[in-house]
């Protein structure tokens, strides 16, 4: 009898078949839910991680941009340059961005303040996806001749060490293709470098002594005839503390046996860049190019241009593009 009643308790207090399987389902159930949450979770963290990854490159360039600008220097000698940036592909860079500049200077970012040759100039390679904003930067004891001759102790007549105030030759006459080919590892001519990915737009705007735009003088109608926006060597006068008597701040001078180039960098720059993360760029939408808007006096219009190219992307279904700008006042811009 005590055999038989055990045998039943047993039975009564297993799990039937249909109770397993209500058990296994509500807890598949459970799982695919919390999977899903997980995976919901997982996205978030990954698409904030590429967001603050995005702007931490964007941000590090325009720090890496004002901290090498900020010092730059300019005399008889030295020239400081913002030119279309067609003019590297004169010389062998590849992929420009259409309309867009570059910038050129010399500062002393060396050991013991020692000269280097700095610049900054938009990629575009649609067929790679890849948008980068780039970096020049030689040093002076350069083997390949990239670095700007300031003397010539055999010829002092030497043209080639003379600033121009037409062109940007005086940095890139000695420069060629394989100075921009940074994606070979056998190359060990390369003076360029990647300072950050996912730039699709990148304008500069250099600013007087009162803070107003200054005119490219691409749109001058005294100076002799440039394709440059800024150029230290051009003939120009800046005012100073008071704007001219015809209101102008800054003019640019025709040639004459009178005028001298003006050897004089902007007081400070204004630096704005649009940029684009990976995630958006791995859809494979068409990026639209850049454009500059011009203002009435010759001034590139920075605000504008931005505004034009965010509702470019807009209309191109891309929203997630971010504005990055910054002002640096230059340390000899006096």
């Amino acid at each position: 009898m005590n055999i038989k009643r055990k045998n039943s308790i047993t039975i009564t207090n297993a799990f039937s078949v249909i109770e397993l399987l209500l058990a296994v389902t509500v807890l598949t159930i459970l799982l695919l839910l919390l999977m899903g949450v997980v995976a919901i979770i997982t996205d978030v963290w990954v698409e904030s991680e590429r967001t603050i990854q995005s702007k931490q490159r964007a941000r590090a360039s325009l720090e890496l941009f004002t901290r090498e600008i900020t010092p730059a220097v300019v005399d008889t000698r030295m020239q400081f340059v913002v030119a279309p940036g067609k003019n590297l592909e004169k010389v062998g860079a590849k992929f420009i961005a259409p309309d867009s500049p570059a910038v050129l200077w010399m500062a002393p970012l060396g050991i013991g303040g020692e000269l280097r040759c700095v610049g900054y100039y938009l990629y575009r390679n649609e067929k790679n996806n890849h948008y980068r904003l780039k970096r020049i930067y030689i040093r002076k004891d350069n083997q390949d001749g990239y670095f700007p001759k300031l003397i010539d102790l055999m010829n002092a007549r030497n043209p080639g060490i003379r600033t121009d105030s037409l062109s940007s030759r005086w940095f890139v006459d000695n420069w060629d293709s394989r100075a921009f080919d940074d994606t070979s590892a056998y190359n060990q001519k390369v003076i360029v470098s990647t300072v950050a990915d996912g730039v699709v737009a990148f304008w500069v705007q250099c600013l007087d002594l009162l803070g107003n735009p200054i005119p490219l003088v691409s749109e001058s109608q005294h100076h002799p005839r440039s394709d440059l926006l800024f150029n230290s060597a051009a003939y120009f006068h800046m005012a100073t503390s008071t704007p001219f008597d015809n209101g102008d701040s800054f003019v640019y001078l025709a040639k004459t046996p009178f005028v001298m180039k003006a050897h004089r960098l902007p007081a400070e720059m204004e630096i704005s860049i649009i940029t684009i993360g990976d995630v958006v760029l791995e859809r494979g939408l068409s990026i639209p190019q850049m454009e500059n808007v011009m203002s009435k006096n010759g001034s590139l219009d920075m605000k504008g241009s931005v505004k034009l190219h965010m509702e470019k992307l807009q209309e191109s279904g891309i929203t997630e593009a971010k504005v990055y700008t910054t002002r640096v006042k230059l340390s000899n811009g006096v």
